[in-house]
């Protein structure tokens, strides 16, 4: 069952489910998914672990070399044996966290054919992400809110100079693409001593701290890739680190997957009422409006003394907006089919958890009526891949080696169900 806190958040943000009179057929109104969910008051959810990060990736190898060469990661196969099925093409990095928790696992992947479809995405996305940060243009894409959060000190400055890496840099925050997908990194700066640590604050206005500079000519890249980002709607920096000051900065280097997304309340409900979330801090508003992003931000996993983040960020409307929408509903279409034992390759781009039993987790699914698939990882443990109803491109893998409430389907069986599938 639910605390009373994670059953306040859930109403928190009741305006934005169907009233029962107004559900469609199969959907689930939120009275109807608490009355559901409560009724599991004997068996609680176990603790999420994070296990790794799968990527839809155009050209895997690109995308792991890519990671090796600008940000300190280690070519390496699929040590986390995340889901990859036979004849995909895959490969993968790792990144090492300075702190006891938030290593970085990488598994880059597309199928024997790639997905025409999903390519176009990533080509897209890192065309206007490029372009709109770039210096000329000093903008901001809604690209930019499909980002894993890491810390900076794995960003190598000297063969991103060399390269003529596009990157940008604003206050303590530095931004990229993850070459070869349709998703980014934002790097933050790891401080030193408290949250509010004074010195590193003020250093920052430099622009420079952070980067291990090697000369001058990648002093003067860094400089070139700087300016500020206006932000008018987040709250003070003084809010924020008091903010900070009293819960603790979370400064392990992978600490947060942040998803724009079609709508930030249906995202924050589904994350509490399956993967059992609970209330984060945010420093933006919601529900979004004409000259302000929303986002909701959720705790999904403890990692050391601080919490692993997921972060939905919403745009008011217009073509962005619109983009962001069909990349969900695109995974939408791919994400019906794993109820007939099918995975399509976007479920690629999932964050995936390592979980004590999946049982609890396929009673969730079942009530709050998703479709997702069990399988088998190639060492033989058993997995679950389902997607957030309503914002499809969030993709969750969870991993254990107990599961009695569903049948697993080895790979090769995953692919026969694929091949007789009228795919979307």
């Amino acid at each position: 069952m639910f605390s009373v806190a994670a059953s306040m958040l859930g109403l928190a943000w009741a305006g934005a489910d169907c009233v029962q009179s107004d559900c469609l057929p199969g959907e689930f109104s939120l009275l109807q998914r608490q009355i559901a969910l409560e009724q599991d008051e004997a068996e609680k959810l176990p603790t999420l672990s994070l296990l790794g990060r799968s990527f839809y990736s155009k050209d895997p190898v690109a995308s792991a070399k890519f990671m090796e060469r600008y940000f300190s990661g280690s070519l390496v196969e699929n040590p986390s044996d995340m889901i990859a099925l036979p004849g995909a093409k895959t490969a993968g990095a790792f990144l090492k966290s300075k702190t006891e928790a938030g290593d970085y696992m990488m598994l880059f992947a597309h199928g024997e054919e790639k997905d025409l479809n999903m390519d176009v995405y990533v080509d897209q996305c890192q065309k206007e992400f490029n372009y709109m940060t770039s210096p000329e243009v000093k903008d901001w894409s809604h690209w930019g809110d499909l980002h894993d959060g890491l810390a900076d000190y794995v960003f190598d400055l000297e063969n991103a100079t060399k390269d003529g890496m596009p990157f940008f840099h604003h206050g303590t925050v530095t931004r990229s693409i993850l070459e070869g997908t349709a998703l980014t990194f934002e790097l933050k700066m790891a401080l030193l001593g408290t949250p509010s640590d004074s010195v590193a604050i003020e250093s920052a206005v430099d622009m420079t701290i952070g980067f291990d500079i090697k000369s001058e000519i990648d002093r003067k890249y860094l400089m070139e890739h700087t300016w500020d980002l206006d932000e008018p709607c987040r709250v003070s920096m003084d809010e924020e680190l008091a903010h900070a000051d009293a819960t603790g900065a979370n400064d392990h280097l992978w600490w947060k997957s942040t998803f724009a997304v079609a709508n930030a309340s249906t995202a924050n409900q589904f994350a509490v009422d399956v993967l059992g979330a609970t209330f984060e801090y945010c420093p933006f508003p919601y529900p979004a409006n004409a000259t302000c992003t929303g986002a909701l931000w959720v705790n999904v996993a403890p990692e050391g003394e601080q919490q692993f983040q997921l972060h939905f960020v919403e745009f008011y409307a217009g073509s962005e907006h619109d983009t962001i929408v069909g990349f969900h509903e695109y995974h939408a279409k791919q994400a019906q089919v794993l109820s007939q034992g099918c995975m399509l390759q976007s479920m690629y781009n999932n964050v995936a958890f390592n979980v004590a039993t999946l049982d609890p987790f396929v009673d969730r699914l079942r009530k709050t009526n998703t479709p997702f698939l069990a399988t088998k990882t190639s060492g033989g443990r058993y997995a679950l891949i389902f997607a957030f109803t309503g914002n499809e491109g969030i993709v969750i893998q969870l991993q254990s080696d107990v599961l009695t409430k569903a049948d697993a389907a080895d790979g090769e069986a995953v692919n026969k169900a694929c091949a007789a599938t009228v795919q979307p």
